[in-house]
């Protein structure tokens, strides 16, 4: 894998939280306000009930939802699911994002009860197949052991689940290595974290500490992994 070739092709971070927000046409209309004093442009938007979304698509794409739903919680969800600028460059908006939140929503016992992330990636591979640089290259597997399914194989791949651990924001990880089928000559990576609920029960939100942990643990231990610089360690 060429880990210099990254492209990032999703970035996204999910907030839950309570009280709920009240989403109603005065606050509505307050958020749109808001968005805009804080920076951020958007050309569409999308209002259903107890939710408003707001869409972006260019320089690139970006989607702001808050809702709220029938269990009481809140929701904020902040997407670029095609980004063309930096990683920072997203955190710099989701935190603008946030602060336009909280100028509407202002709330001085506001608990975040759940937090999600997610960063998508493709990587060249340095064989003619992704999944054959995972199987045979990465693994050490003979390409013979597949010819039991009977079948040429499109694509594939490995997932990985990883309880959290003491630390600062300690989170669960889960990670996908595989072929991306819509281009076999590259590697489709996805890593999630999952902050706790017993972890996350704070009023602040820290957009970028999440998303730069993250970042962070995909260059140190992700890439290294896929490319097997971390192989058999000890």
């Amino acid at each position: 894998m060429k880990t210099q070739s990254r492209v990032i092709v999703h970035a996204g971070i999910n907030f839950v939280s309570v009280p709920v927000p009240l989403v109603v046409p005065q606050t509505l209309l307050a958020f749109q306000q808001a968005v805009l004093t804080h920076g951020l442009e958007y050309n569409r938007v999308d209002a259903p009930k107890n939710s408003i979304s707001l869409f972006r698509d260019a320089p690139y794409p970006l989607q702001i939802t808050v809702a709220s739903n029938e269990s009481q919680v809140g929701q904020l969800l902040i997407v670029t699911p095609q980004p063309k600028g930096s990683l920072d460059l997203f955190i710099k908006e989701a935190e603008a994002a946030v602060q336009a939140y909280e100028s509407v929503w202002t709330v001085a016992n506001r608990q975040i009860v759940h937090v999600d992330a997610t960063i998508r990636q493709l990587y060249e591979t340095t064989s003619q197949h992704a999944f054959q640089e995972l199987w045979e290259s990465r693994l050490g597997q003979s390409s013979q052991a597949l010819s039991t399914f009977g079948r040429p194989i499109r694509g594939g791949g490995l997932r990985f689940v990883m309880d959290p651990i003491a630390e600062d924001l300690p989170a669960q990880i889960e990670v996908k290595i595989e072929s991306f089928l819509l281009d076999t000559t590259k590697i489709f990576v996805e890593t999630q974290f999952t902050w706790p609920s017993v972890a996350t029960s704070q009023s602040t939100f820290n957009v970028r500490e999440r998303i730069e942990k993250m970042n962070s643990y995909i260059e140190a231990n992700v890439q290294p992994f896929i490319s097997g610089e971390k192989n058999d360690a000890k």
